[in-house]
């Protein structure tokens, strides 16, 4: 492995200000995306129909009409 001295970073007064700037930017996104929580949680709201469940879930019935034999 080859050695060579350490490189010297400089922090500039322009760098400072821009990383000001986009903070204050995401943060301002931050506040804009947030959206209210009003709706309670899923196990607060209640019971649901069977259709309901049955399409959360991707279940779909078969009517004992439809399997009639012949």
């Amino acid at each position: 492995m080859l050695r060579r001295p350490p490189t010297s970073i400089e922090l500039k007064l322009d760098d400072v200000v821009e990383y000001e700037d986009v903070r204050r930017e995401q943060e301002a996104n931050k506040e804009q995306n947030k959206k209210p929580y009003n709706d309670p949680p899923a196990w607060q709201q209640g019971p649901k129909t069977k259709q309901e469940i049955y399409n959360r879930i991707g279940y779909a019935p078969q009517n004992s009409m439809n399997n009639s034999k012949y």
